[in-house]
């Protein structure tokens, strides 16, 4: 009688394979750090800023009876002036900001690690 040849992965049977021996090679590497300014974050942030203010303050001032245009259409036409300006102030901001950072750079020693 002959036994039937199961595969071990079926079974959930581990089997022992050679393995070559882990080698870890590690180095120091200087590396220079430096920050940087999230441009993203400050524009859209300058924008919803500068449009709130902008349709903020369009509410303080009173229209006349027989004017052409309705409060909701002066609200969006500030909004929309507000956002621009205050987009072009963020803008103008970060590259103030990220020109601050790049001052401050530094150095650090990164251990890099080769497994083979």
């Amino acid at each position: 009688m002959s036994t039937p040849e199961v595969d071990p992965v079926e079974t959930g049977v581990e089997t022992e394979l050679p393995h070559e021996p882990v080698v870890v090679a590690e180095h120091e590497v200087e590396v220079t750090i430096e920050r940087s300014v999230r441009y993203g974050r400050i524009l859209i942030g300058g924008a919803l800023l500068g449009a709130a203010l902008a349709s903020l303050a369009s509410v303080f001032f009173p229209i006349a009876l027989d004017a052409d245009y309705s409060m909701a259409q002066i609200m969006g036409f500030m909004l929309l002036i507000g956002a621009a300006i205050g987009l072009g102030l963020a803008g103008v901001l970060s590259l103030i900001l990220s020109a601050a950072a790049k001052r401050r750079r530094g150095t650090a020693v990164a251990i890099q690690s080769d497994v083979r």
